[in-house]
């Protein structure tokens, strides 16, 4: 059996590097996957964002994340958590595009439902954060404390 050729393999890499940046490119692939990072070293550079956001280096935290959505989009975890560090920036239009993002590529996230709740009652649009909140009595159990905030913002909200 003959070696391989040694000769080919970086035009072949070059290849396969240029045709998944073509995909890119064309929408049919995320920089997640032109790059090759995996689900570990991701969720790595979220937990250190994380570490920003709770000892209030939101701009780092808000960096972090928004490099984590850009890189791979598809992940409701990265858009849900940008949403949260966009609303703690003061960014309440940028946190509630985040929450629509993460519940479109989620839709059953109670979380997004409650987050993208706080960011409309911010904005004034109660009858949408109504909405929302009573979508997340039909996802979780009614004993989980998710929905029991839900619950009482509902009430809180109706009672004004």
């Amino acid at each position: 059996m003959a070696a391989p050729d040694s000769k080919n393999a970086p035009q072949q890499d070059e290849a396969r590097f240029t045709a998944m940046v073509q995909r890119w490119a064309d929408g049919k692939a995320t920089l997640r996957d032109v790059r090759g990072y995996s689900d570990e070293e991701l969720y790595a550079i979220a937990k250190t964002a994380y570490v920003f956001f709770y000892q209030g280096r939101i701009a780092e935290a808000r960096t972090l994340f928004q490099g984590l959505y850009a890189i791979n989009p598809a992940d409701a975890y990265f858009a849900k958590a940008l949403g949260v560090v966009e609303m703690a920036a003061g960014n309440a239009q940028g946190a509630l595009a985040a929450y629509d993002v993460a519940l479109k590529l989620d839709g059953r996230d109670a979380q997004a439902y409650v987050g993208r709740a706080e960011v409309r009652l911010s904005l004034g649009q109660k009858s949408q954060a109504l909405e929302d909140l009573r979508r997340v009595a039909s996802l979780v159990d009614e004993a989980e404390p998710l929905a029991q905030k839900a619950a009482a913002m509902m009430t809180a909200l109706i009672q004004r």
